[in-house]
């Protein structure tokens, strides 16, 4: 097959991943894995009663975006409720994060003729193989959310105030693992602190280690030292090899040169950890065998040869940071001037769908 040449004009607008409207408080480092977990307060604001409209949720998606994780858990969050003009949250935050998220949806229980449940945001570059929802014991409704990668499991949770159904959904947790055969890590609002003693923690503690931040309160305004309830839980499997990098609990951030206090946020702090996987990196692929393509770098542009047509190209960092996304059809441009030397990865996409990610080196 006669391969044509498509010529793909990317005009970079930044030179760095911080180049972009978010200043990266948080970087990533190179290869790394950012997992996140947040409690949305229903994108409400940090206060009660607070006021559900979509510029809190718009300024929660802000915060996801600065924080850039490429698997999210998130607790509260509502869908189609009556009262709340049938708005779906977990799409929302989605759509205004920029971040192209999948998101899956656990329902929790029924709500004013919708639903309000957990959610889990995965970047599209990581191919979900399984998601599995199981319902733990609660009077109010709790769920996980269990989301199977080819390297790792990520559950999702949010657990109940009761102290006895809390442990009991630990006991639940902690018997799945026996039908998972990878490194397993939980996320969410535990409603329990490592600092508890007899609790659902002395439960988690049997299978589980604690990869996330515990320095303070997950909780603002937490003066006593008893108020980390936001966790990242990791279960090994048969010496993953796994790196904890780095975590914390993030108070604030700072986005276009203006500090947030997240305290205003929500009524949670998000808890990030930063992972490094063996032979794993924040960018992969989707192959095809007839899917081939060739790229020529020069000093302002970048050409593209592929036997099919080609709609999106991607260009990272090389800590996986999206630089530029350029979409549509026949894409024709050339002149990157400002990208400066360094080592990137250009993801193609088909329009089939399918994605060839290539290591390129500018001088």
């Amino acid at each position: 097959m006669k391969i044509t040449k498509k010529s793909i004009t990317l005009l970079l607008a930044g030179l760095l991943c911080a180049s972009n409207s978010f200043s990266q408080t948080y970087p990533k480092q190179d290869g790394v894995i950012r997992l996140l977990t947040y409690n949305t307060h229903y994108c409400k604001g940090g206060t009660d009663p607070g006021s559900l409209n979509n510029l809190n949720t718009k300024r929660f998606a802000n915060i996801l975006k600065a924080l850039d994780a490429d698997v999210v858990a998130l607790q509260e969050l509502d869908s189609a409720a009556n009262g709340r003009w049938k708005r779906v949250l977990l799409d929302d935050i989605a759509k205004w994060s920029e971040l192209d998220y999948v998101q899956v949806y656990g329902i929790a229980a029924d709500y004013d003729g919708g639903s309000v449940g957990n959610g889990t945001l995965v970047k599209r570059w990581l191919p979900i193989k399984k998601i599995k929802k199981m319902k733990l014991s609660s009077d109010v409704g709790r769920i996980l959310i269990r989301t199977d990668f080819e390297d790792f499991s990520f559950m999702s949770t949010h657990l109940d105030l009761d102290d006895k159904h809390r442990m009991n959904e630990a006991a639940a947790i902690c018997t799945e693992l026996d039908y998972i055969r990878k490194p397993v890590f939980l996320a969410g609002d535990m409603n329990d602190s490592h600092r508890w003693k007899n609790l659902a923690f002395s439960v988690f503690l049997e299978d589980f280690q604690i990869f996330s931040d515990t320095e303070g309160n997950t909780i603002p305004g937490r003066e006593e030292n008893t108020a980390c309830i936001d966790y990242i839980l990791f279960h090994d499997y048969k010496n993953s090899g796994i790196q904890n990098i780095e975590s914390h609990i993030v108070r604030t951030i700072t986005i276009d040169g203006q500090t947030v206090d997240l305290k205003d946020i929500s009524d949670h702090y998000p808890v990030y950890v930063d992972i490094k996987i063996p032979g794993m990196s924040a960018i992969q692929q989707t192959t095809k065998n007839n899917l081939e393509i060739r790229l020529q770098l020069s000093d302002c542009e970048l050409s593209v040869f592929s036997a099919e047509p080609i709609n999106e190209i991607e260009i990272f960092s090389s800590n996986g940071c999206l630089i530029q996304r350029n979409q549509g059809e026949n894409l024709q441009t050339t002149n990157i001037p400002q990208l400066p030397a360094g080592i990137y990865l250009v993801k193609v996409k088909s329009e089939e769908g399918y994605t060839v990610t290539k290591k390129i080196l500018k001088r």
